[in-house]
């Protein structure tokens, strides 16, 4: 745990700007790797000091997706239809990230978009369309029913 916590120092201090401030960041030049589940993914960024850009966690801002990981049979299905959605969704186009800050597990929270042409199309909208997450902003986290969505 000890070697987590100075490597964070570490990527604050040589991103030059430090992602627990209170000004949000803009990336707009990401490069996509991978789907965890639908509201988290895995991207490399474009800075100055690439070995701390690399495979950085991406939580989309403002949802709640279901977890692969619940022993609920119906919160599964719909967090594989998520991830399913999410990857299909991020391949799209370029994909932007906007207004980014650390969450409490150290992973970039943003609002996420993908560009193509000259529109831009909200990850967070997306998946609440297709009933695939629901809105959260931090908190206590309310039971959903699954089956029911």
């Amino acid at each position: 745990m000890k070697k987590y916590f100075f490597f964070s120092l570490l990527l604050c201090g040589f991103l030059g700007q430090n992602l627990y401030a209170t000004s949000a960041q803009d990336f707009e030049r990401v490069r996509f790797l991978s789907v965890y589940d639908g509201d988290t993914f895995k991207v490399s960024l474009d800075c100055p000091y690439p070995i701390f850009c690399q495979k950085i966690n991406v939580r989309v801002q403002g949802i709640d997706a279901p977890e692969l990981k619940s022993k609920d049979p119906c919160e599964k299905l719909s967090a594989k239809k998520a991830k399913s959605f999410t990857r299909s969704f991020l391949r799209q186009g370029d994909i932007v990230l906007r207004r980014c800050r650390r969450d409490k597990y150290f992973r970039i929270l943003c609002s996420v978009f993908v560009k193509t042409g000259e529109r831009e199309n909200n990850l967070a909208e997306a998946l609440l369309a297709e009933s695939l997450a629901v809105a959260y902003n931090g908190g206590h986290k309310e039971k959903i029913n699954w089956c029911e969505k």
